[in-house]
């Protein structure tokens, strides 16, 4: 049952302050890397914010929403000044030509009463891990690495929260037929993604399993997620834990769901739902080959 006392909208001057920064697509990761990633740094350091998020949209205008929970409202002149003179570079190259505040519609009904915030600290959490991520890779082997750090960063997160193989083919079940009926998915672009996976497979294998040892100059993409997962697992322990006492609003796979959708979101600069689209069908077959592999290890 929804508990109507959680706060459910946040206006200028309240805890969650909302920009939206409407830029093109491809500067708005160079907006995350060069002002967003060092405002929130310093913000968190000077204790004026304790988390934020973001996420890539459009209205139809293309833009980020940008989200900072205020610790101290005393702060949230210094703030707003702090985020304006930062802006102001990107504004008079005309990088960014619209900034506005708004009102954060917290999405309750989505995400559940009781786990609403948990899921903010999730977004916080990822928002941090694709920056951070942005900020490493360049040129065409950045972004063949940005899908498949998709792939492993779902894969991540599903162990987080104590999924089992089984369980991770049966939500990607679900995640990639939904989106293949939103693309009505003919013979054709079936045959083109098995193909696809078929070219891709080695190096989706070697990329989900590898260690740093492995790959040496992909420690840092590994660094990365692992710092994700350790600030994460309480968060999703605590979820999982309100699921075993059936106190979770909505279902796990529908949280996950949702989640896993903003994860999608953040990381990719355009075509987002035609990417996310790949990544279910290929994480998909990923997780078949892998129970079969388990299988044969049982059977010898």
């Amino acid at each position: 049952m929804m508990d109507n006392n959680v706060k459910r909208s946040f206006i200028i001057g309240d805890h969650w302050l909302y920009y939206k920064l409407y830029t093109g697509y491809k500067t708005a990761d160079l907006i995350l890397t060069d002002i967003i990633q060092p405002i929130t740094e310093k913000l968190i350091d000077k204790q004026c914010i304790d988390s934020w998020f973001f996420i890539r949209y459009a209205d139809p205008k293309e833009h980020l929403r940008v989200r900072f929970y205020i610790k101290n409202l005393d702060q949230i002149g210094n703030v707003i000044q702090l985020i304006a003179q930062e802006l102001e570079d990107f504004i008079e190259k005309d990088l960014i030509w619209k900034v506005q505040i708004d009102t954060y519609q917290r999405e309750i009904e989505r995400y559940g009463s009781n786990t609403i915030e948990k899921a903010e600290q999730l977004f916080y959490h990822d928002s941090v891990m694709i920056t951070k991520l942005i900020d490493l890779i360049e040129g065409d082997e950045g972004e063949e690495i940005r899908w498949l750090f998709g792939l492993r960063a779902i894969d991540s997160l599903l162990d987080s929260f104590q999924y089992t193989n089984e369980e991770k083919l049966k939500l990607l079940h679900r995640l990639k037929t939904g989106f293949r009926q939103e693309f009505g998915v003919s013979k054709l672009l079936n045959t083109q993604l098995k193909d696809k996976y078929r070219v891709a497979r080695k190096k989706i294998d070697d990329f989900m399993l590898f260690t740093a040892s492995d790959i040496p100059e992909y420690e840092p993409i590994l660094d990365i997620l692992e710092e994700k997962q350790k600030h994460c697992k309480g968060i999703a322990k605590e979820i999982v834990n309100l699921r075993s006492q059936n106190q979770l609003e909505k279902d796990l796979d529908d949280f996950m769901a949702s989640y896993i959708h903003m994860l999608m979101n953040r990381l990719f600069t355009s075509k987002n739902r035609l990417h996310e689209m790949v990544c279910y069908d290929f994480l998909y077959k990923y997780y078949i080959s892998m129970i079969a592999l388990q299988k044969q290890k049982v059977d010898v």
